[in-house]
């Protein structure tokens, strides 16, 4: 007799980021991938995508970058946290390839694709060891489809995704004021990052994201059997 296949929640994820005290480690670090479980159900995802094909906050909120597109698909006008859809080129000028860390913790899950994910431990832990050579990952993993994970705003990761991956992310309010970036040679903390508004003209993107780079998205994610 086969197995019951498990049941995707059905609740509205906002129920459960409604009361997160979101600098609390602990409720963080469970809210978020439960939310995004229920964000990631096929027929959610499809619905949400027809919503924010033509929602100009959110599509002023979304991003062309020359190593992919970045669509935000819903903001929680409670508490910020805000849902976005990954298109990752691959590639050199992926800057998620140089270890950094964000402002916000947040969850992340593979629709399609790879990537190589390294963890180099919080901001603190790599500063001491900084003082002694370069920083170096203490874990590295693969994240394929499937793969779901949360990560605290002070830990120091980094991404290298095969062309053509899709991920979907759900971040949480800024915590912090800024985040860093490592140097190439990994042996300094070498940017400060505070957000779009403060990046330099060459890091912006790449122009206006659109109702036809929605459809592009989702013609995508059809093709895939992503949505439902």
């Amino acid at each position: 007799m086969s197995e019951p296949r498990a049941q995707l929640p059905t609740d509205p994820p906002e129920t459960v980021l409604a009361d997160t005290d979101w600098h609390d480690p602990g409720q963080t670090a469970r809210a978020l991938p439960e939310a995004l479980r229920r964000f990631a159900r096929p027929d959610r995802l499809a619905g949400l995508l027809r919503t924010a094909r033509t929602d100009p906050r959110l599509l002023g909120l979304s991003e062309v970058r020359p190593w992919g597109n970045r669509m935000v698909l819903h903001e929680d006008p409670r508490s910020g946290a805000r849902l976005r859809l990954q298109h990752w080129a691959g590639g050199d000028q992926d800057p998620h390839g140089r270890p950094h860390n964000h402002r916000w913790a947040f969850a992340s899950t593979i629709l399609h694709g790879s990537y190589v994910h390294r963890l180099y431990g919080d901001v603190p832990d790599v500063e001491r060891r900084l003082a002694h050579g370069p920083a170096l990952p203490l874990t590295e993993r693969t994240e394929s489809v499937g793969s779901l994970y949360v990560l605290a705003p002070e830990a120091v990761h980094s991404a290298t995704a095969a062309a053509g991956t899709v991920s979907l992310l759900l971040r949480g309010p800024s915590v912090g004021a800024y985040a860093v970036r490592l140097n190439r040679d990994l042996t300094a903390f070498a940017e400060r990052k505070s957000g779009i508004a403060h990046e330099r003209r060459d890091d912006l993107p790449v122009r206006p994201f659109t109702t036809a780079d929605a459809d592009a998205l989702a013609a995508l994610l059809s093709g895939l059997s992503v949505l439902a």
